[in-house]
């Protein structure tokens, strides 16, 4: 028997993404997080898209040191049960590579998501990065 956890997915246009609801604290308009700028976790992929209601989000999560960071949320949100098995590892290279990155999902219409660590998302001008 598998287990299951809650995953929220973002259905970003560049590519679906998510973490474990578990780590989620709330989902605000970005223009109500003062706290520092939001990350895009996706930035290598190229810029965020424009337009939509939906791109002015953040999902605030459990960071670095517990501390709230927040994430762009780029695109419709929804709330799904994701089994175990159905997360599948990163090789050792491309999880050296991106260790904000921690797994593959594969959905049951055979669709992937990435499975986001939030606390391994480090600021592009943060001092722990170098």
């Amino acid at each position: 028997m598998s287990s299951r956890f809650a995953m929220v997915h973002v259905h970003d246009p560049r590519v679906r993404w998510g973490v474990p609801a578990s780590q989620v604290i709330r989902i605000i308009p970005a223009a109500e997080w003062q706290a520092g700028p939001a990350v895009d976790v996706l930035s290598a992929m190229g810029p965020v898209p424009s337009g939509g209601a939906h791109a002015r989000r953040v999902m605030i999560v459990y960071g670095v040191d517990d501390r709230e960071t927040a994430l762009l949320a780029t695109g419709t949100i929804n709330i799904d049960d994701v089994d175990s098995t159905a997360v599948l590892p990163l090789p050792d290279t491309l999880a050296a590579a991106t260790p904000e990155i921690s797994a593959i999902v594969v959905a049951q219409d055979a669709s992937l998501s990435l499975l986001l660590k939030p606390a391994a998302v480090i600021f592009p001008d943060d001092s722990r990065a170098s």
